[in-house]
């Protein structure tokens, strides 16, 4: 092959192209990866990971806060330094952008950091049938390919009337990047963003609004477990506003000025800064798109078939750009699916066992159909129930408050989804998945052997239940 011509060509260098450089990589392919900025993409260096190192941190604080119910006392203050947490925030991020960089360069994947643009197409052609061309600071080159795959992401999304300025008004690529924390703050959205950062913010001292248009904050999970979370967040002083809307905003140099319709009623609010956190746009503009046929939705994501290619033969999209959940563990599924395709593999797309991870404190999480999704569908449920005050390792460790809501085929018995609220619920949540993935049934997960004592008793237990079957829930 020339020194320009690939296998594979991916735009983007975040979960979906780096995970499909790796998978390519290793199946033999000549891959070039085109990133304009940093590898990693919006988890590693504006979402996901950086969130996270702060959540860890907030976690860290609630866990001294509660030591005193263990008989444990280390001081009437607490000192905490916000600029050392961010600093360590940017090594965890550095380190794993520097992981994957290596990663690809030792598998002999090309790394090129750059603008792209697919210039022409030639269905004729076997193998070198996309010519991308790349822009960057030390010039211009073009590179052939017989695949490409875009992966560009998406961005934060904006409206007239809810702009960032980057100062008092941001958006959730600019929260992650604050070096002193604002003594109030007010999200607008009601999210998966905006429930952690309301959480973690909250954690550090900050004064939290959380303005939200609908009836409820995560619309898309069970109004039971959300239900929790809500009392969690009163109790901890976080304002809920719901069915609140932002009319206008002012700022000036020392706070913003919100003018807000609830109800029919407007009324104002004050705060030192708005952070805001109303969804995300995907990055489909600008990258030779529309000159290859190639649909996009009104909203700007890429359709794809069900194995993320698009109208243009083997021209595949995957990642945030196509739409859905935009979640990491979903692009890499997206990249690996889109690679076997391109290998000639009989594949094809699923999304019914994509889990959910949601950072706040405690954490909720699922995976599957909520009963009210399930019902809608026609499908009669059974459901099962059990709390983290009922089960003897929350009990040890002092982390009692949340549950299990298990959901079932009442026909069939088969595991259908399931919602937790409560600690670690982020990694409970992947036996269910595994379950519904492989079609187990209630019975099947209420006859596996769980380890005692620790907290996946919890979900036997909650398969149990909603046979009647349990053995340690309360009456």
């Amino acid at each position: 092959m020339k020194n320009n011509t690939f296998d594979l060509i991916i735009i983007g260098g975040g979960p979906a192209g780096y995970t499909a450089a790796i998978r390519g990589s290793l199946q033999g392919f000549k891959v070039a990866l085109v990133e304009r900025d940093q590898i990693g993409g919006a988890c590693i260096n504006r979402g996901c990971i950086p969130t996270k190192a702060l959540w860890g941190t907030a976690v860290a604080l609630q866990r001294l806060a509660d030591l005193e119910q263990h008989g444990i006392t280390i001081g009437s203050k607490i000192e905490f330094d916000f600029s050392k947490a961010v600093k360590r925030q940017y090594a965890i991020t550095d380190q794993m952008s520097s992981t994957i960089r290596k990663r690809m360069l030792a598998l002999g994947t090309q790394v090129f950091q750059a603008d792209a643009f697919v210039e022409s197409y030639d269905p004729k052609r076997e193998t070198e049938r996309f010519t991308v061309s790349l822009k960057s600071k030390g010039g211009s080159s073009k590179l052939t390919s017989k695949f490409v795959l875009i992966a560009t992401g998406s961005r934060p999304a904006e409206s007239d009337v809810l702009k960032a300025d980057h100062q008092k008004v941001l958006n959730t690529d600019d929260i992650v990047l604050l070096n002193e924390l604002p003594k109030s703050l007010t999200i607008v959205g009601g999210g998966v963003v905006a429930c952690e950062f309301a959480s973690i913010l909250n954690r550090f001292g900050v004064e939290i609004h959380l303005l939200e248009h609908s009836s409820q904050v995560l619309s898309a999970m069970d109004q039971e477990i959300v239900g929790l979370l809500m009392q969690q967040f009163e109790s901890n002083g976080i304002k809920i506003h719901l069915h609140t809307k932002v009319r206008a905003l002012r700022t000036s140099a020392q706070s913003v000025q919100l003018e807000l319709e609830s109800d029919g009623k407007t009324s104002s609010l004050e705060t030192e800064a708005v952070l805001l956190a109303i969804g995300r746009r995907p990055n489909s503009e600008g990258i030779g798109l529309e000159q290859l046929s190639v649909k996009l939705t009104p909203r700007g994501h890429v359709v794809v078939d069900e194995q993320l290619q698009t109208a243009c033969k083997g021209l595949f999209a995957g990642g945030d750009v196509v739409g859905g959940q935009m979640l990491a563990h979903k692009a890499w599924y997206d990249a690996s699916i889109a690679v076997r395709a391109m290998c000639g593999e009989e594949c094809r797309t699923n999304y019914d066992t994509v889990p959910g991870a949601i950072f706040t404190i405690p954490e909720m999480a699922s995976v599957g159909l909520q009963p009210d999704q399930a019902r809608q569908k026609g499908i009669a449920v059974a459901i099962g129930k059990y709390t983290y005050a009922e089960n003897s390792q929350a009990l040890c460790v002092g982390r009692t408050k949340g549950m299990v809501k298990a959901v079932i085929d009442r026909d069939t018995g088969k595991v259908i989804g399931c919602t937790i609220f409560g600690h670690d619920s982020s990694n409970l949540i992947s036996e269910v998945a595994l379950a519904i993935q492989t079609g187990l049934t209630a019975k099947q997960i209420g006859d596996t052997i769980h380890p005692h004592p620790t907290l996946s008793e919890m979900i036997c237990e909650s398969f149990l239940d909603s046979q009647g079957l349990s053995v340690h829930k309360g009456t």
